[in-house]
């Protein structure tokens, strides 16, 4: 309130602009706001009503803050007053919003304040992101008051992102990315091309050869350029449109016989590496000697019925002939339905289907050309099922046990042989059954075997490949490895007495492999079937008097030989011998004559010895 007479004073009430100005005569009120004079328009009343005026903005926005002056003037002077008027709003835009730092899994986001506030403090900042194929946004952070934050990032994903304030009306108009950013290491310049050298030349050209750099700069697309200059010149002069992609190039349209030097550098989106250069080079067309270079390494190994495929890089001027052999073999290979061989500028392939057990061993590869000759070696192994075993026997033979043995096979199929499979079989049934599956070693013990029983047994080795063929062994009984005696010779009777007769005999020629133990002495007439054992217990000699004889009577003995297995078959009948009771009541030197006729011919009867002496039976009796 200003006060003084005659100048006029102006009073602020209440919630609209309200003055009361006191002058006389009646001044002129005018009303300015930030320099500009306020005029009746349709957001903005201003009402005289002396002593009373009124301004009124309708609808206030943001842009209606700022310092509201009064000026009253009239004859007598003028006075001024002035009004600071705060409008309330959500916040401006952030400014200057940056990404930074950014890597293959996050990056900076950096913003600064709005130009306005909404009048009131700024109480945090919600940034979120987005990626381009998607039209929702997502949260970085909702609640961030500093003006930077880190965002975590998905590898080789781009992104959009966008900043906004918010004060307690509310948030601001968000700033966003005009372009999004790829979740990317930093690329930086790559490295220079490694190993660069003149892999060909000819009369007109020269091929250059590189491999890509060890680093990169962080990009995988990488280019080249290459470039060359003739001797003393200083000018190089690139071979090539725009960059090229592959890490080789055909340097043509070259002066023959002329000397060049070459250069070769690596580009990326972060610009280019350094020249690597090559040696000064004549271009002209050499002779070089062939050079193989087998795509091998260590030995090829397949599966029998697999196909073998061999691969050779050639080099060599002029074109080297290549020829492929094995084993030293002279073999031609191009006969074979099996092979096929292709050779190219660069190449020679040596493909083999079918392959067999066989076509493993040391393949010759050789490259020859009028500059010299070069030879290479594959070595290739084809796995197969394992050979027969070998030398197969049965041995200690038991009636209820055997051992079988064997030797490996002479082939194992090219790998190691893992287990062998025993088999045996019933000669009567025929039925082969698995007696084991797993043995390891080149011996097995077969045991609970039936006495007296005819058995087959086979072998088959096993390898990784799988299961070779059988070997069978002989059919073989199971009984004990001793047998019972051989037959004896017929016994022969050495002496002849009044009351007895003294047989004997010889051992047999075979004893089943035990020694002899006793003898079975059995005797019986010439006309009877029925052989009687001389005595209940074997006799352990081989001589035995038998009595109880009836005179007359023509006798014949057999033996039989026994050891701890058992009785071996008896011995073929002795000649029939008559006893003569009466033997003693004749001289010795009739006995000895007797004697040596009954020997001689143990078929006669008592008639006919009684002719022999020329009585009668009447008179000898």
């Amino acid at each position: 309130i200003m006060r003084g007479v005659p100048v006029p004073t102006a009073k602020w009430v209440t919630d609209d602009t309200e003055i009361k100005p006191d002058g006389r005569p009646d001044p002129e009120i005018t009303w300015s706001k930030d320099g500009k004079v306020l005029v009746q328009e349709k957001r903005v009343e201003i009402l005289h009503d002396l002593p009373n005026i009124e301004l009124q903005v309708k609808e206030a926005k943001r842009t209606d803050h700022g310092k509201y002056i009064i000026a009253a003037k009239n004859s007598c002077g003028q006075a001024q007053a002035f009004a600071v008027v705060n409008v309330l709003d959500r916040p401006g835009p952030c400014q200057n919003l940056k990404i930074s730092y950014v890597t293959k899994d996050s990056c900076m986001i950096a913003w600064e304040s709005p130009v306005d506030n909404g009048g009131s403090e700024i109480t945090n900042y919600i940034v979120e992101y987005r990626q381009p194929n998607q039209r929702g946004w997502s949260i970085v952070s909702s609640d961030i008051t500093k003006r930077l934050v880190k965002a975590h990032l998905v590898e080789n994903r781009e992104y959009f992102f966008r900043v906004c304030a918010e004060n307690k009306i509310g948030p601001g108009p968000c700033i966003e990315t005009k372009t999004p950013i790829l979740a990317i290491n930093p690329i930086d310049k790559p490295g220079e091309p490694e190993n660069l050298h003149i892999a060909e030349k000819g009369k007109t050209f020269v091929y250059l050869k590189w491999r890509r750099p060890d680093y990169d700069g962080g990009s995988p697309n990488l280019s080249y350029h290459v470039e060359r200059k003739l001797k003393d010149s200083d000018e190089w002069e690139r071979v090539h449109k725009g960059s090229i992609k592959e890490t080789h190039y055909m340097v043509d349209k070259c002066v023959e016989n002329k000397i060049y030097q070459f250069r070769v550098q690596t580009k990326n989106e972060a610009g280019e590496s350094n020249w690597v250069k090559t040696a000064e080079v004549v271009v002209k067309e050499d002779l070089q000697k062939p050079v193989l270079d087998l795509k091998l390494s260590g030995v090829l190994t397949v599966k029998a019925g697999d196909t073998i495929r061999i691969e050779a890089g050639v080099r060599g001027k002029p074109q080297p002939e290549v020829v492929w052999t094995k084993d030293k073999d002279a073999t031609d290979f191009t006969r074979s339905p099996r092979v096929s061989i292709e050779n190219t500028s660069d190449t020679s392939k040596f493909v083999l289907t079918k392959s067999r057990r066989t076509d493993g061993g040391k393949y010759v590869i050789t490259a020859t050309n009028t500059a010299g000759s070069f030879v290479a070696y594959a070595t290739v192994i084809v796995l197969d099922k394992p050979g027969p075993v070998r030398n197969l026997k049965v041995t200690d033979i038991s009636s209820d046990r055997c051992t079988v043995t064997w030797d490996p096979p002479e082939d194992d199929g090219g790998c190691e042989i893992q287990n062998y499979i025993l088999e045996k079989c019933e000669s009567k049934r025929m039925v082969w059954s698995t007696y084991s599956s797993s043995v390891l070693t080149d011996y097995a013990k077969v045991t609970r075997l039936i006495e007296g029983n005819e058995y087959i047994f086979r072998v088959r080795a096993e390898n990784k490949m799988g299961t070779g063929p059988p070997t069978e062994t002989h059919p073989i009984i199971a009984k004990t490895k001793y047998d019972r005696p051989g037959r004896p010779d017929p016994p022969d009777v050495t002496r002849v007495s009044k009351e007895e007769m003294t047989v004997v005999w010889n051992p047999p020629e075979y004893d089943g492999g035990k020694s002899i133990t006793g003898y079975i002495l059995e005797k019986k007439e010439k006309r009877s079937l029925r052989w009687v054992p001389v005595t209940k217990t074997p006799i352990p000699e081989r001589r035995k008097k038998v009595t109880n004889l009836f005179p007359g009577h023509e006798y014949q003995f057999r033996v039989s030989a026994e050891n701890e297995v058992g009785l071996g078959e008896p011995s073929l009948p002795s000649r029939p011998l008559i006893w003569l009771t009466l033997w003693l009541s004749v001289s010795f030197p009739i006995q000895h004559v007797m004697t040596q006729f009954l020997v001689s011919n143990g078929k006669n009867t008592l008639r006919q010895l009684c002719n022999y002496f020329g009585c009668s039976l009447h008179e000898y009796l």
